[in-house]
């Protein structure tokens, strides 16, 4: 079982978050350019290293993301032991997981000595997410030597229902991997002060939570153009961010691919439980109009619901087929 800092232990960490691109579908080749920055990080003196959500796959609205998925103990899996021994790092990201019948989007996280610590599976995929893959419910904490973990996947983390459950569950540490898009350039739909407000809630979200709870919190997004069908106007901005338990920013990363590592303090006297201040079901103010992403989001887990592909696909994917070495 894991333990939660008593009010009067303190230790400290190196932490970093990688910040990539992904390519789309290309799961060995996203864990090899992976490992290279992770062994950066390495260098750097990192103890542990969070990588964006969804990773492996990369990040797409539309039903070839189903060709990447994993079993639970697939390619991704054995890539964090293996590296995570290899470098005795902590490592985390989220990968596409499949059981033969759902498609679920799961953080595992490994141990400095290769063992896998635990894994949290995204509660509220967010409005094109709900096509393709299903939400799960938990504690979003993962039990660990080095103390409670809590994990937030990308909306996750900006939603008052999570926040809530994190504060009561005593956490020492946060981690919020992100995917997170924004439009390439103001439109009708999107001006230039939604734009900014939409880099300012992801700038924001790590401090959010080491105000809020007195701990560490890391927060790591994929970066560059989104390239896939559907989203060719998008892009990743960037803007990870690691924020000590004081609320003081350690480190902060712009829109280019990097690593960022620094020093943080995991202190039971800093800790505190706050109480999350609702706006509709998020943290932090917004347009009135985004309440409508719940419908969609609605109409999405429906159609995933009754949909035969997904179930095919779901099952066609526990082959592990379009992992397997070439032939020789």
């Amino acid at each position: 079982m894991g333990m939660s800092w008593a009010n009067n232990t303190s230790r400290k960490m190196r932490i970093a978050a990688v910040q990539m691109g992904s390519q789309e579908g290309a799961v060995m080749a996203n864990l090899a350019h992976a490992a290279t920055l992770v062994e950066r990080a390495a260098r750097d003196g990192a103890d542990f290293v969070l990588l964006p959500e969804l990773m492996p796959s990369g990040y797409r609205w539309d039903k070839l993301i189903w060709r990447a998925a994993e079993t639970k103990d697939g390619p991704t899996v054995r890539w964090l032991r293996e590296t995570s021994a290899r470098l005795h790092s902590w490592i985390g990201t989220s990968f596409l997981e499949t059981d033969g019948r759902d498609f679920f989007n799961t953080f595992v996280l490994t141990t400095g000595e290769g063992e896998e610590a635990g894994r949290v599976r995204k509660q509220f995929p967010s409005i094109g997410e709900a096509l393709f893959f299903k939400g799960e419910g938990g504690t979003h904490v993962i039990e660990t030597a080095l103390g409670r973990i809590g994990v937030a996947i990308c909306f996750d983390a900006h939603t008052v229902s999570v926040a809530r459950l994190l504060s009561d569950q005593s956490i020492d540490l946060m981690l919020i991997p992100h995917c997170y898009s924004i439009p390439r350039e103001p439109s009708q739909g999107a001006s230039l002060q939604d734009l900014e407000r939409m880099k300012d809630n992801l700038r924001g979200i790590a401090p959010y939570y080491a105000r809020l709870l007195g701990i560490p919190a890391v927060s790591v997004n994929k970066c560059g153009p989104a390239r896939a069908p559907k989203s060719e106007g998008y892009l990743f901005p960037g803007l990870s961010t690691i924020v000590d338990s004081d609320g003081t920013v350690r480190a902060h990363l712009g829109a280019q691919e990097g690593v960022i590592s620094a020093e943080v303090t995991l202190d039971g006297a800093r800790k505190r439980r706050g109480t999350p201040r609702p706006y509709g079901r998020y943290v932090y103010p917004g347009p009135p109009g985004r309440e409508l992403f719940a419908a969609v989001e609605g109409v999405g887990r429906i159609w995933y619901n009754l949909s035969r592909e997904r179930r095919a696909s779901a099952q066609a994917a526990m082959t592990g087929s379009q992992f397997a070495p070439p032939a020789h």
